[in-house]
């Protein structure tokens, strides 16, 4: 049991879920490493790629600027009825709204302890 040192942060991160494997690369070509899970939710219900992983403090801003460059939010153009809320909106059938979606989410949490068994 080798237990890591220092001062380590736990990463979650959110992207969509075609995203999910050239996240894992890109992390693997920094050095870090990070397993998958998958799930839904958000406000389009679509599928999601869950990465967590544990790095260095001193890496945090690493992780977070490569979800910046490699997954920025897009817009993309949506039937209005499409959406969760589309009876409270005004606009008829073939109304068409403006969605940011793709991206990540960065959660950083604190770390008590690590270990790679």
């Amino acid at each position: 049991m080798a237990e890591v040192q220092g001062s380590m942060k736990m990463c979650i991160v959110i992207v969509p879920a075609q995203d999910g494997d050239r996240l894992l690369a890109a992390m693997a070509e920094q050095g870090m490493r990070a397993t998958r899970i998958g799930s839904t939710g958000g406000f389009l219900k679509r599928g999601s790629a869950t990465v967590l992983t544990a790095v260095e403090e001193s890496k945090v801003d690493d992780l977070a600027a490569l979800l910046h460059e490699e997954f920025p939010e897009v817009v993309e153009r949506m039937p209005l009825t499409s959406l969760p809320f589309a009876d409270e909106m005004e606009g008829g059938p073939t109304a068409m709204v403006d969605v940011r979606v793709g991206g990540a989410v960065l959660f950083v949490l604190g770390l008590d302890r690590v270990e790679r068994v």
